[in-house]
């Protein structure tokens, strides 16, 4: 079996491509052969180069300047820079090379890249939806889906697809509700690292090192708890509702400390959003119990994680949230909204709260519940443990290959 695993952008050394480059690796060892094409707007040429066993191309999108003129004009129809040039070389790869199979990370752009490729010209395609290429919340100014033509353009890109791969149960009723036909998709997670697993089995001990190294770092008092926030700084990750929580918080008698930890975004509507965060909290008068620290080196999140009382995702909407994961697998119960795909499973395996979105009354509940009842917290800690190893790249491969032998054999 041989399979084309076709992502906007592939560095096999970047933390966001590390699922996918094991997950490839898994597949090898079922005898599946897996090369990946991504875009390089900065190439004058496409490039094929070996990256730890996986042949990588890469696709001059935007390389001459017909191609830089078809670009512009078809960006004035669909919001994406480089269409055209993807179009143009994904079909150049496809006559070169045979695959059985093209495993497609996202329904637009790339979805719709390989559904223009005719069908007696294209391997099956499997088309996996990571959540900003179909949802729309335009008030947070996030997602594909909030684009007219994207939303026109997704039926005929669900129907072209053999299988539809949805980061969530929540996210396959959203693709269902947009035209996708209820056979054709199936829900299957995405995974967390191998480095996101304890390198020990001294949980306890690695916490408490953890909390040493946190508190020193920001100063913190190590008698109070620790609340961590990570993702990146975008209004649709919610993180305006979680600052509100903490003077509500803090009128039950807790004073947690609250880290938010990510790289800061600016958005049309918001701006710059770290300091629109920073705002807020000044409004509430809790500046000093909200510290925003900026992004951290991906060998540093699990400090964090494993330093936290909680972890809290208050997301308006999100397909999944591999941080609640990452942060169960080291022991760390998580308060997530009820509109973040992750909160199926963090409700299923009972390892942490589920609560309403756009309500920092809410969020504040759930975390002094937590906070304040240390055999639930216990609780939620051990199952946030077996929860995690579910998603282990071992366990998700296994299930994708398995969803995409059954479509090549149809």
């Amino acid at each position: 079996m041989r399979v084309l695993y076709c992502i906007p952008r592939y560095e096999s050394a970047a933390m966001g491509n590390r699922i996918h480059t094991e997950i490839i690796a898994e597949w090898r060892r079922f005898g599946v052969e897996t090369e990946v094409v991504a875009l390089a707007a900065g190439l004058a040429r496409r490039t094929t180069t070996v990256e730890e066993g996986i042949t990588v191309h890469r696709l001059p999108v935007s390389a001459g300047l017909p191609l830089k003129l078809a670009n512009r004009l078809v960006a004035g129809l669909l919001p994406y820079p480089y269409l055209a040039g993807a179009g143009w070389h994904y079909r150049q790869l496809l006559a070169e090379r045979h695959y059985h199979l093209v495993h497609i990370e996202t329904a637009f752009p790339l979805g719709l890249v390989a559904a223009l490729v005719p069908p007696r010209q294209s391997p099956p395609l499997a088309v996996t939806l990571p959540g900003a290429d179909i949802m729309a919340e335009p008030e947070f100014d996030y997602g594909y889906g909030r684009f007219r033509a994207v939303r026109a353009a997704l039926p005929w890109i669900f129907e072209r697809a053999a299988v539809i791969r949805a980061d969530s149960p929540q996210l396959k009723k959203l693709a269902i509700k947009l035209g996708a036909n209820p056979a054709k998709v199936t829900s299957i997670p995405y995974n967390i690292t191998a480095d996101s697993f304890p390198p020990t089995d001294d949980l306890v001990g690695l916490r408490k090192q953890s909390r040493a190294m946190v508190v020193e770092r920001h100063h913190l008092d190590p008698d109070r708890p620790i609340i961590v926030s990570m993702n990146r700084l975008h209004p649709f990750k919610g993180i305006a509702y979680l600052v509100d929580a903490m003077p509500l918080v803090q009128r039950q008698g807790l004073r947690p400390q609250l880290l938010i930890v990510g790289p800061n975004r600016t958005t049309p509507r918001f701006g710059d959003y770290g300091a629109y965060l920073r705002q807020r909290a000044l409004a509430h008068g809790v500046t000093s119990d909200v510290h925003l620290v900026g992004g951290v080196p991906h060998h540093e999140a699990m400090s964090y994680m494993a330093a936290a009382e909680l972890t809290v995702v208050p997301s308006v909407a999100e397909s999944f949230s591999r941080v609640v994961v990452e942060a169960a697998a080291v022991g760390t119960p998580a308060v997530v909204t009820r509109t973040t795909g992750v909160s199926d499973y963090v409700a299923a395996y009972g390892t942490g709260r589920v609560v309403e979105p756009r309500s920092g009354a809410a969020i504040a509940e759930a975390i002094t519940a937590l906070l304040q009842d240390a055999a639930a917290w216990q609780t939620c800690s051990r199952h946030a443990v077996v929860l995690a190893t579910a998603f282990r790249s071992s366990e998700i491969a296994t299930d994708l290959l398995a969803l995409y032998r059954r479509a090549i054999f149809r």
